[in-house]
Order: C-alpha cells, then sequence, then structure tokens
C-alpha cells in the first residue's frame, strides 16, 4: 500500500476520525468495565464471604485485571474479527489491515494493543504522530505495519 496521489492518500483514516473512533470504544470499553466488574465484584457480597483476607486482596485486584484485559480483548477480538474493526471504527467505516490490505490475525492484532498501550502510558501525545505520517500510522501502527483505512476507499484502491 503506497501513498502516491491524493486518491490513494484518502484511503487512511486521519488522526480527527480516528480519535473521535478512539472516543466511541473507551466509553464502550468503560461501560463493559464497569458493568462486568459490579457484577462480578458482587459475588462475595451475595455469597456472604466480602469479610475474607482473599476476598479484600482480589476486590483491590479486580480493577486492574479488568483494564487490563477488558480492553485488550475487546480490541484484538473485533480488530482480528472478519469485520477487522472495533465498533467505534467501524461508525467512521475504518478498518485495521496489514501491509497487504488483509485482516490482522490475533497476535498480529494483540501485539498492535499492547505496542498502543504501552507508548500512551509512557508518552500520552503519542498518537499526534498519526497527523504527520504519510500514511496516518501512529507508532503502533510503524511496529506492527498495519494501517487504518477506510474501508470503501480501499475496495475502490483494489479495483484498480
Amino acid at each position: 500500500m503506497t501513498a502516491t496521489s491524493d486518491s490513494t492518500r484518502r484511503i487512511y483514516g486521519g488522526f480527527w476520525i480516528r480519535t473521535a473512533a478512539f472516543v466511541m470504544d473507551f466509553i464502550i470499553v468503560t461501560l463493559l468495565v464497569l458493568l462486568i466488574g459490579g457484577g462480578i465484584s458482587s459475588i462475595p457480597f451475595l455469597l456472604g464471604i466480602e469479610e475474607t483476607g482473599f476476598v479484600h486482596v482480589l476486590a483491590l485486584l479486580w480493577p486492574l485485571i479488568f483494564w487490563l484485559v477488558l480492553p485488550w480483548l475487546y480490541c484484538v477480538l473485533w480488530e482480528s474479527s472478519k469485520v477487522k474493526a472495533t465498533p467505534g471504527k467501524l461508525v467512521f467505516s475504518l478498518i485495521v489491515v496489514d501491509k497487504d490490505g488483509k485482516r490482522l490475525g490475533f497476535w498480529h492484532a494483540s501485539g498492535r494493543y499492547w505496542i498502543k498501550a504501552i507508548s500512551f502510558v509512557i508518552i500520552h501525545i503519542i498518537y499526534i504522530v498519526v497527523a504527520f505520517t504519510a500514511k496516518k500510522q501512529g507508532v503502533h501502527d510503524l511496529c506492527t505495519n498495519t494501517f487504518v483505512v477506510h474501508k470503501k476507499e480501499l475496495q475502490r484502491y483494489e479495483q484498480q
């Protein structure tokens, strides 16, 4: 996938549209964490075992576990699925593909996610890179050789 002409450059999802998709996904993931976390954290209370030391330690760890596992599974399972995108990206007709325009595998999507998560923790403004690269790639895209593209534009490009 080369970015040589203006029509080819339109394939790539830019900074603001990706930011909007990220915000939508963040809201969805937050709701999932709250709903699932709230449900699971109420189990010890319902069973009458909330007073044990193990349950107290587990209650402290649940939020961390949920904030590590659920967003990862959410992004990876959606982006490695047939739809190739999270619901936030789908709203804007964006998909995540590899250098050949193909769907990511589970481990490829996992690598992309963890590079994105770690780079965000280290320096929050790392996503701004998307605005300045020719193919609108973030650091996580550059490291994993992936692209966020407009689905219809990619289909037009492939038909040429």
